[in-house]
């Protein structure tokens, strides 16, 4: 049995999980793109190539999981396979065909719950369209951080802001409550049963910046409530003191999470979009101290930045577009500020970024494609910093980047 373990941003990555995209993207119609949270309908083909230069690279530096396989690992007992058909049935109307799910071999069901399970050809739904699912397609999927995030031992389940991605935050639940590789000690927020309309929370606004202090995003799907209720129960699960730092971000489609402005990539920088996290007109932010006990204090900080430093996190930034008026907005859009760190220093992003790799080669970061390192040109030892760039046109089209499809398990402590 293998344990949970995640204490900062960018200590070195052991385990990680991703999901490759698959029918589920192309089973989205552009009618139904923005019900599913898209931008655009994306081709699954152009996706693959690109989500290909992620997956081969992380699985270099970590062992890296496929989603759809330990799912299929956790349905592998008959009573497990039920709870988790119960659990699913609370979103989809699948009751009706029960039985004939409990049948199917667990990795088959597993691809199925992912892809879509088709109404039956002779209900009603199937007869007003083709097109018709019991168990909708997820195409949201592969952007793996959103539905869950790992706190030392301990996890959150989302709670969805959107009914369309709720299911992910069911299967991550599952996973974190059932399999034994991926066991959390408990859960901090447990999302799927708690979620109200006050009350959602999403693994794109949570930052573990240290075993004992947290960012989170106070945004479109991240309530103040939740934030509050997170911070209450690690206090009380760490049986410490906690400190977490509350971004109140612009409630809109290019800052849905914190991570859209704001990673970790070193242990004393960070990539920032400086509108939002350093600029005039930033985002106020709040500090919570969370006694053990779980009594909470509030003092507001006049920035992220400057409220770490409280607590001894010194962050110098490094700007989304290098600072620049109309590229920064535009590679924000792009992720441009959502890179992912595998080591100190050592970070995954979109190439198609420009300017913001401008900033970072001149922070000291070598840009080198992914492809180098996969070809066997390059080893990431070779650079004290390092910005492994992969293209992402389609893939940020999804509304996400190389932090957002990633999910974490497993770090070593800096």
């Amino acid at each position: 049995m293998e344990r949970l373990s995640i204490t900062s941003e960018i200590g070195v990555l052991k385990r990680v999980m991703l999901h490759t995209p698959g029918a589920e993207i192309e089973a989205m119609t552009p009618r139904e793109a923005e019900q599913d949270l898209y931008n655009d309908i994306i081709p699954l083909q152009a996706v693959l190539q690109e989500y290909t230069s992620l997956k081969e690279f992380l699985s270099q530096v970590a062992r890296v999981y496929e989603l759809s396989d330990i799912l299929a690992e956790s349905l592998e007992d008959t009573g497990d396979k039920f709870e988790f058909l119960t659990d699913l049935s609370r979103c989809f109307p699948i009751r009706s065909v029960m039985e004939t799910l409990m049948a199917m071999p667990a990795r088959e069901l597993s691809q199925a719950i992912i892809q879509g399970i088709p109404s039956p050809k002779l209900s009603l739904s199937s007869r007003l369209s083709e097109h018709s699912f019991i168990s909708r397609p997820l195409p949201n999927t592969y952007f793996m951080r959103d539905s869950a995030a790992v706190i030392g031992n301990c996890a959150i389940s989302a709670a969805t802001a959107y009914d369309v991605r709720m299911v992910e935050a069911i299967i991550t639940r599952f996973i974190l409550t059932h399999h034994p590789d991926f066991l959390a000690r408990t859960l901090l927020f447990d999302g799927p049963s708690e979620r109200n309309r006050y009350l959602t929370a999403e693994g794109g606004d949570i930052m573990v910046l240290s075993p004992t202090v947290l960012a989170i995003g106070m945004s479109e799907r991240t309530t103040s409530f939740a934030v509050e209720r997170i911070a209450q129960n690690a206090a009380r699960a760490s049986e410490t003191d906690v400190t977490i730092f509350a971004v109140d971000l612009p409630k809109s489609r290019a800052t849905i999470h914190l991570d859209m402005t704001f990673t970790m990539i070193d242990r004393e920088m960070a990539l920032v979009f400086e509108p939002v996290i350093l600029g005039p007109q930033r985002s106020r932010v709040f500090r919570i101290d969370a006694k053990k006990g779980g009594k909470l204090s509030y003092h507001e900080e006049h920035s992220l930045l400057s409220g770490l430093e409280k607590v001894g996190i010194q962050l110098k930034p490094v700007l989304c577009g290098n600072g620049h008026r109309i590229y920064q907005e535009r590679e924000q859009w792009w992720s441009g500020a959502n890179s992912f760190a595998f080591a100190p220093g050592k970070i995954l992003m979109y190439a198609s970024n420009l300017y913001t790799l401008e900033a970072l080669s001149n922070a000291g970061f070598s840009v080198v494609p992914s492809k180098d390192f996969i070809a066997g040109k390059d080893n990431p030892a070779n650079h004290e910093r390092l910005a492994v760039t992969f293209e992402g046109i389609e893939l940020a089209r999804g509304g996400g980047g190389a932090r957002c499809m990633t999910f974490p398990i497993e770090r070593e402590d800096l």
